[in-house]
């Protein structure tokens, strides 16, 4: 029935769900290592001290202005979902949300999917529900891999605040990787798509790191996906929920304009 009533995303399931599994063994596997550190780390002579000595800017660089290292839930969020998570999700996220539309352009496989009894509109609603699916999947993966570390090695983290800060790095998945998606679908490049995309990433982050280092680019986190991911390390504190809504508006933005785009051009052969 799935099948049937939508095509693309079945499809998009079958052709990715190997790659999928081997995506949730790998942050399985990394977030498993990470705590399995901490009990080590945590008994490291003087940690709290070394971070109280460091200067409030090099802090603020770090992302580890908004919680405690020497803990087990800032210890995660610094080595987790400082940087690297992020990472990962926007690698899987960009990566499919490039290659649904603008791949299949680029392959010379878009008329396939445009064979099946949908408009073109409805192919890249799907693409964009596959791509949001992936993101949701990871989120679960974190979820889940961090409610077994948690009393394993004892890192104290509260199970609403692993929750809300998965959901963080979703609605970061799902707004870059649509941004993604629709650039792919308006020019018909995958290759475009990925630079165009990730370079918005790079330099939205860099921009939101400096933004506590220089006067003028202090309001510049207003414009960084990573600071409505992250901010306030909500693994610590938890979520600011709206900070997702943000997210979540700037990729319906981007499928917006990429409908349309889509809807008019002309594809090549």
């Amino acid at each position: 029935m799935i099948a049937q009533r939508f095509p693309v995303f079945a499809q998009g399931v079958r052709d990715r769900r190997k790659s999928l599994l081997w995506w949730s063994v790998g942050v399985t596997v990394y977030i498993g290592v990470i705590a399995a550190m901490w009990p080590s780390i945590r008994g490291a002579a003087g940690l709290s001290d070394i971070m109280s000595q460091l200067p409030q800017p090099i802090l603020d660089l770090m992302g580890a202005s908004d919680y405690d290292i020497s803990t087990g839930a800032g210890y995660v969020s610094g080595e987790l979902f400082g940087f690297m998570i992020p990472i990962f999700i926007l690698i899987l996220t960009i990566g499919a949300g490039a290659a649904a539309i603008g791949g299949a352009e680029e392959r010379g496989t878009l008329d396939l999917l445009l064979s099946h009894p949908i408009s073109r509109r409805q192919v890249l609603l799907q693409s964009a529900a596959l791509v949001a699916v992936e993101a949701l999947l990871f989120g679960v993966v974190i979820v889940v891999t961090l409610a077994i570390a948690t009393p394993l090695a004892d890192l104290q983290i509260a199970f609403v605040h692993s929750v809300g800060a998965a959901f963080g790095i979703v609605f970061l998945g799902v707004a870059l990787g649509w941004i993604a998606l629709a650039v792919g679908a308006a020019t018909g490049s995958r290759s475009l798509a990925l630079a165009s995309t990730g370079s918005l990433a790079a330099v939205t982050y860099l921009l939101g790191s400096l933004s506590g280092l220089v006067d003028f680019l202090h309001n510049a986190k207003w414009i960084s996906p990573f600071f409505y991911a992250n901010d306030g390390a909500p693994l610590v504190h938890g979520y600011t929920w709206w900070h997702g809504l943000v997210l979540v508006g700037v990729g319906v933005m981007a499928l917006v304009i990429g409908i349309i785009r889509f809807d008019r051009r002309n594809l090549s052969n």
